[in-house]
């Protein structure tokens, strides 16, 4: 049984991973014979592994066909981005009423990775530090179901933003360091409602540049 699952856990990591990273684009057919020839392994794993994947919503079973890896349309990427940063702002407001204690020095550790990041033009590093941040003062609060939810989104929003840096180079990319910067030194001088209003902000202009684009 461990082994079993030893096997489904490298199936699922590999192909997330190749997702990820755009290695396996929006739009590409997954043979479960292929990987399961790759992985030196039977199709039993790697199929629990896409079922995992589904769940997730990175890939949807095509009956007769395979497997096809799963486009994150404009909308439902706004969706996702909007409903992270509204539960950053509920969050922001729960911290000034309940007088809650930020864990400071951890924010600034992730804030810190981030900005190497962009330093190394590490685009997958850059966002999942950029997400982490949000999530570490999301976490402050011990909502487990707002938790859920977040981690229900970074590999889709990683997913679709990495694809959109990839084919965008002539557009100015890293943006969230500059918000995750100016939300730090808010909250370091306890200035929630500062921070509140500079994540209204980017939302706002998020939205407004998605709709102009035609991305919807």
């Amino acid at each position: 049984m461990m082994a079993s699952q030893s096997l489904v856990a490298t199936a699922y990591t590999i192909l997330k991973q190749r997702i990820i990273e755009g290695r396996l684009v929006p739009g590409t057919l997954i043979s479960e014979n292929e990987i399961a020839d790759e992985l030196k392994m039977s199709r039993t794993p790697v199929r629990n592994a896409i079922t995992h994947l589904e769940s997730e919503g990175l890939v949807v079973s095509l009956k007769n066909r395979g497997v096809l890896v799963k486009e994150i349309l404009g909308k439902e990427f706004l969706d996702m981005y909007e409903a992270t940063l509204a539960m950053l702002v509920y969050t922001l407001d729960v911290i000034r009423e309940r007088e809650i204690q930020l864990n400071l020095p951890r924010l600034e550790e992730i804030l810190e990775k981030q900005v190497e990041a962009e330093q190394a033009d590490d685009y997958l590093a850059y966002i999942k530090h950029s997400m982490l941040f949000i999530k570490a003062v999301v976490s402050s609060i011990h909502n487990q179901a707002m938790i859920t939810v977040m981690d229900g989104y970074v590999d889709k929003i990683s997913m679709a933003a990495y694809l959109n840096y990839k084919n965008t180079p002539y557009v100015k990319h890293y943006s969230m360091n500059e918000l995750n910067r100016s939300i730090f030194r808010a909250l370091s001088d306890g200035q929630e409602e500062e921070a509140k209003r500079l994540v209204k902000k980017v939302l706002a202009s998020a939205r407004d540049r998605m709709l102009s684009s035609g991305q919807f």
